[in-house]
């Protein structure tokens, strides 16, 4: 008789603990649908990105530095990035990367899932140039991977080894081309400061430039990269050569003796001509999205970047591919873009005429 009472009292206990879970899972059921409640809340970056592929547009050649930096982002952003999208690097070359900045500017999908890495002269080519379709200062800047160091340097062949000197003595440099900064910088020092440079055109490749002055057949260089001169490392071990100074708006760290070209001036409008020209070393290999991205969007990418710069997996690989790393965030890259593009008109033209070639004020 005890032993039915028992288990008569455990079959009612069971049945009020299921009735208690019917009307648990009931309400919960019903706050799920008016949106009181949720199991998991969605993430929209996530959700969004899911199954996407992302294009990165690199505006120059294959086989670069620009476009080993481009390359070696989109094998490792994409992890850093919610749900993981795949990015394919699209190379689309032309024009100093106009072409490919007014591709991004005017006709990529304006959602975040376009990227891009642009020579960084194209900031001063729509300085220069109001017909260009785009506004840096508009695009959605993500991050830069490393900035462009260039310097400018004398052999040790050269009679003149210092600025000073060479406001005394014709130093000839080989150089590219007109609009590129081994031709402009030389010839804005010249007018700035006195310098006494002979630019010399026609040399396609730093290569190129660089054995000229092995063969003596020029003095020095005007503008040339770091990632070169990391190449020819007899010249330092064997002092062949003497950088003058960086074209950047502050000195580089692996250099730190060597002035930035704003130091070669007490000017205030001069420096202000250099510190235009000199903007877009510390643009450097930077990375943009399209305008009009929203804001949560682009922020998600901001800080996938940030991650991604600082995890030791991309550093080793840099590394490994022989590239550098020295990140600027996407918030400041974006001030510098509005403090470039609200310069004075009377800046603006002086650098015009501070570039020009021999002859042509």
């Amino acid at each position: 008789m005890a032993t039915t009472v028992v288990i008569a009292s455990a079959a009612k206990q069971s049945r009020r603990s299921h009735a208690r879970l019917w009307i648990a899972a009931s309400a919960c059921g019903l706050l799920a649908m008016t949106g009181a409640y949720s199991p998991a809340q969605a993430d929209p970056i996530e959700d969004f990105y899911k199954s996407k592929t992302l294009n990165m547009i690199i505006g120059l050649g294959e086989g670069g530095g620009y476009d080993l930096s481009a390359r070696l982002v989109a094998q490792h952003l994409g992890d850093f990035i919610p749900a993981k999208p795949v990015i394919v690097p699209r190379n689309m070359p032309g024009a100093g990367s106009i072409a490919a900045a007014e591709y991004v500017y005017n006709l990529a999908p304006k959602d975040g899932t376009t990227l891009a890495l642009f020579q960084p002269t194209f900031v001063l080519e729509k300085i220069t140039d109001k017909a260009r379709k785009f506004e840096p200062e508009k695009f959605g800047w993500v991050g830069r991977v490393d900035q462009s160091v260039l310097v400018g340097l004398v052999y040790k062949a050269s009679k003149a080894q210092t600025i000073d000197e060479i406001k005394q003595t014709e130093t000839v440099l080989s150089a590219n081309a007109a609009a590129g900064t081994s031709a402009t910088i030389p010839w804005a020092l010249n007018r700035l400061i006195g310098t006494k440079f002979k630019v010399i055109l026609g040399f396609p490749s730093s290569a190129a430039m660089g054995l000229a002055l092995e063969r003596g057949e020029a003095d020095g260089i005007g503008s040339t990269s770091w990632d070169y001169l990391q190449t020819k490392q007899d010249w330092f071990d064997e002092k062949k050569i003497k950088i003058l100074y960086t074209i950047s708006t502050r000195r580089y760290h692996e250099i730190p003796d060597v002035p930035s070209v704003l130091e070669l001036t007490t000017v205030e409008k001069d420096r202000n001509v250099l510190k235009l020209m000199a903007s877009t070393s510390d643009i450097g290999r930077a990375f943009l999205t399209t305008p009009g991205v929203p804001p949560e969007r682009l922020e998600a990418l901001r800080k996938s970047f940030d991650a991604m710069t600082k995890a030791e997996s991309f550093k080793a690989d840099a590394t490994k591919r022989r590239l550098g790393v020295d990140p600027m965030g996407g918030a400041e890259l974006q001030a510098m873009m509005i403090d470039v593009a609200s310069q004075p008109d009377a800046v603006i033209e002086a650098m015009k005429a501070a570039i020009l070639p021999p002859g042509k004020e």
